[in-house]
């Protein structure tokens, strides 16, 4: 009999590895830390599932992930914290802190606390996916008495912004001036003393842009947004609580980017260039102006010198400039700025008629669904296909740009948001479609 349901895991990690290197940990094929007898085995996180029945009643009653980006009027995206909140059955008291004689205590004390790791991952066809991994804030039970055999608990997590947000790195002395962006960001995470990426704690591009001296003096995620904006970069935190920075180049010349990871229409079934079209729930197509900027203000930090694109076409038909500033990108000369603005109005001078979420149910089509629901990430490429009556098809390729799953006993329902994919079409050498000179605007 064919799998009906991924199998969904739920696991907390009362007992943690270190954050950092210490300098002695074991990594395999690293030159220093790779030699045995030298590296000491370092410490690991030992996790716990959550999972079972107690009596007839399944432990995990529902599971809600985000990992939400936010649009605000113009065209760069910002990702925020993911969250996770997990609604466990808890009418034996296991996940009530005041209970010493749960199953989740050790040496008399309760492992029920904030900041327990927690992940969720679920496994389809022999496979594994990662779809949260950060750190409980709170183990809320409810407000009402529900009667005496039954009781329950919701552990709400953040991913791993929330430690990034609550670490502030004093001003310090000027370091690694006209590195790229991805030093600098490798450079604010051990800092703040975060995973190395020998440990898995990130994934980082090397960057496109040279930035100015590190001073630090706020959090490190604002320093790190800062640097992610002045690359026009993706910064978010993957399924793997990883910490992920991609340059503005990966858009167009990462493989699951730039090229259709899987088509979704409304004729299922229906063969397209890039595969067959596998069915929506429920699709937004909005035609607003939330993308529109024709009037580019970018300031870097330590300048008085604003640097602006506009276009005049675009402020023409829309009447009115439509203007999105910048200041404190960490970008080296003014000359930067220019190009950075150059680069924002070229992805944003026009209003768009996008399609926006996508929701799918994979009840609908399991074999061929869930593959994508559990394996798809923030920045790949997905095509959309939408036939509305008195019209012809309209088909885009589009970018997730945020992920939802809502999974309960009966029903596993993942929303993408989206983003039009036709705007990034830059200039870039060697390669042999982006490399085409007057098919492509200017990069930088």
């Amino acid at each position: 009999m064919p799998q009906p349901w991924p199998l969904l895991t739920v696991d907390a990690g009362f007992a943690t590895a270190t954050p950092g290197l210490g300098g002695t940990e074991l990594l395999l094929d690293d030159p220093a830390r790779g030699v045995l007898d030298t590296a000491t085995l370092g410490t690991v996180t030992d996790w716990t599932p959550l999972g079972g029945y107690i009596g007839d009643v399944p432990v995990i009653q529902s599971v809600t992930i985000t990992r939400p980006s936010t649009r605000q009027q113009g065209p760069l995206v910002t990702y925020d914290a993911g969250t996770c909140t997990v609604t466990l059955a808890n009418s034996d008291g296991r996940f009530s802190p005041e209970n010493l004689a749960g199953p989740y205590v050790t040496g008399g004390v309760s492992q029920i606390r904030p900041m327990v790791p927690l992940r969720v991952r679920a496994t389809w066809a022999a496979v594994t996916y990662d779809l949260f991994s950060g750190y409980v804030r709170s183990w809320t039970p409810p407000t009402a008495l529900n009667g005496p055999d039954y009781d329950y608990t919701v552990a709400a997590a953040q991913d791993p912004f929330c430690i990034l947000e609550g670490v502030t790195l004093p001003a310090a002395g000027a370091v690694g001036a006209g590195e790229l962006s991805g030093a600098r960001v490798r450079r604010i995470l051990t800092a703040a003393g975060w995973y190395d990426a020998a440990q898995g704690g990130s994934v980082l591009d090397a960057g496109q842009s040279a930035v100015q001296a590190a001073t630090f003096g706020d959090t490190a995620l604002n320093l790190l947004r800062t640097a992610a904006q002045s690359e026009i970069g993706d910064l978010y935190c993957d399924g793997a609580g990883r910490v992920v920075f991609r340059d503005r180049d990966a858009p167009m010349t990462a493989t699951r980017s730039s090229t259709v990871q899987g088509v979704f229409g409304d004729m299922p079934g229906t063969a397209q260039t890039a595969g067959p079209e596998l069915p929506y729930e429920d699709l937004t197509r909005p035609d607003d102006d939330t993308m529109l900027a024709n009037d580019i203000q970018a300031t870097i930090a330590g300048s008085n010198n604003m640097q602006q694109a506009k276009d005049a076409a675009s402020i023409a038909k829309y009447l009115f400039p439509r203007s999105y500033p910048a200041t404190g990108l960490i970008l080296q000369n003014d000359a930067d700025a220019l190009n950075w603005a150059t680069y924002v109005l070229s992805i944003s001078r026009g209003d768009e008629s996008r399609f926006d979420q996508l929701t799918l149910s994979g009840d609908t089509d399991p074999a061929n669904l869930y593959p994508h629901l559990l394996g798809r990430d923030i920045g790949d490429r997905i095509q959309v296909w939408r036939r509305p009556p008195g019209t012809a098809p309209i088909t885009k390729d589009c970018f997730i740009r945020s992920v939802t799953h809502t999974i309960t006993v009966d029903r596993w329902e993942t929303v993408w948001g989206l983003q039009n994919a036709a705007r990034y079409s830059f200039l870039v050498l060697d390669h042999p479609v982006l490399g085409q000179l007057d098919a492509n605007a200017v990069n930088f």
